[in-house]
């Protein structure tokens, strides 16, 4: 058997996973390989706002701090939001049938945090081990099963071997398709365009979704002041808004958000990405294993993506790490199958939560529209259904990996 685990994604979730197993790598005689089509990734605090921007849950949180990276993170570029409101009437978050969730609600300080891609990889890049070999702007070739083993081929040339590989290379995933594994889902025929802008009046702290005929529209909080956009729609609308002024575009997205910042001054560069499910049939295979987006797509209506995905890496370091201390292989199908019954059913359930929500509010404003905003209502007039929804938002419910409810000390830098 190889001495190598190789990490394939060198995301949040991969590097992720890399901090998480290195102590139990190590103390086991194990190399662990991260392999990353990216070149290393780097981050100052004078760069731009990275337009890609992940809302943190509290057991993302722990597990990051797990990591050994929160109390870095928490001390620089990110901002923690309070509450969330959401609604769908034209009268704004305050209008009949509004949804408020407040931190102070479950007795947190908040709900989450709103922190930058960029920054995120980078910080876990810095406190990785030196003992964790890093590969960057390298990509997979191919993959080929052996008795005992498996081997990873690079377009550098690479011939690498291990007793397992983790795919953690995001939607399009590479491994997953080598490895033939197939995947069940649909494209929503949507788009979500990502923008930062600037508002007459200040964030507080404070989320904001308004649900739209064609899609939601999100303001998320950033430490400089400013929302982040998120805005979903049908790929004509988004195509449309692209094709707007700046000028026009902070006129016609004050109009989408009821005015709740005031006007919409300014507005960066606008992004889009496609909207799609996906779920892999399989999460394991012949020494080889898939972790976030890799095994899972879903719409970003309530920014769980990156969440799932942390909570994948922190289940699998839990199985990976009690394997190695116990002196198992690594790379054994029925370790693997331990995390994958830890989270499909999980994931599984997010998935048809967030997709349900997605077609509730896609049914047509009549006659559908006031039993929507009747149901907010009652929700949001139930103190115990609130409390359970925030605390599963936090993710603070049950079945979490065991790091997701402990802190360890940070790491010191990476080289």
């Amino acid at each position: 058997m190889s001495r190598r685990i190789i990490i394939v994604g060198g995301g949040p979730v991969g590097l992720c996973i890399a901090a998480l197993l290195s102590d139990a790598a190590r103390d086991a005689s194990i190399t662990i390989t991260l392999v990353d089509a990216r070149e290393v990734p780097s981050w100052n605090i004078t760069d731009p706002v990275d337009l890609r921007v992940y809302a943190i849950s509290r057991a993302s949180q722990q597990i990051l701090g797990a990591a050994g990276v929160w109390a870095q993170l928490s001390s620089m570029r990110v901002s923690a939001y309070e509450g969330m409101r959401i609604w769908e009437d034209a009268g704004g978050p305050q209008a009949h049938g509004g949804l408020h969730f407040d931190a102070a609600q479950v007795g947190e300080p908040d709900l989450g945090h709103i922190v930058e891609d960029r920054l995120l990889r980078a910080s876990l890049f810095n406190l990785l081990p030196d003992d964790v070999e890093y590969l960057s702007g390298q990509q997979v070739a191919d993959l080929v099963s052996e008795p005992g083993g498996i081997r990873l081929l690079l377009d550098s040339g690479a011939d690498l071997r291990a007793s397992l590989v983790v795919g953690a290379d995001g939607r399009n995933s590479a491994i997953r398709q080598l490895a033939g594994i197939s995947t069940t889902g649909w494209s929503y025929g949507q788009q979500a365009l990502v923008a930062h802008v600037a508002t007459r009046e200040t964030h507080r702290r404070m989320a904001y979704q308004r649900f739209l005929a064609d899609g939601p529209v999100a303001l998320l909080p950033l430490a400089d002041g400013r929302s982040s956009v998120v805005w979903s729609a049908s790929e004509a609308r988004i195509e449309g808004l692209l094709k707007m002024t700046d000028d026009e575009f902070c006129r016609a997205l004050t109009e989408a958000t009821c005015s709740v910042l005031g006007d919409v001054d300014s507005v960066t560069q606008r992004n889009t990405f496609p909207l799609q499910l996906r779920h892999a049939q399989r999460y394991v295979d012949h020494r080889l294993v898939l972790v976030g987006d890799a095994a899972h797509t879903v719409h970003p209506l309530a920014g769980q993506g990156a969440n799932m995905g942390l909570l994948d890496a922190a289940a699998l370091a839990d199985v990976v790490a009690d394997g190695l201390g116990s002196g198992e292989d690594p790379g054994d199908r029925r370790l693997l199958r331990r995390y994958e019954r830890s989270r499909k059913g999980d994931n599984v359930r997010m998935m048809l939560a967030l997709d349900g929500l997605h077609r509730l509010f896609g049914l047509p404003a009549a006659p559908f529209a006031p039993l929507r905003r009747a149901g907010l209502a009652m929700v949001n007039g139930a103190g115990p259904i609130k409390s359970l929804l925030i605390r599963e938002a936090l993710g603070l419910g049950r079945n979490r990996p065991r790091v997701a409810g402990i802190t360890w000390p940070g790491r010191s830098l990476r080289g």
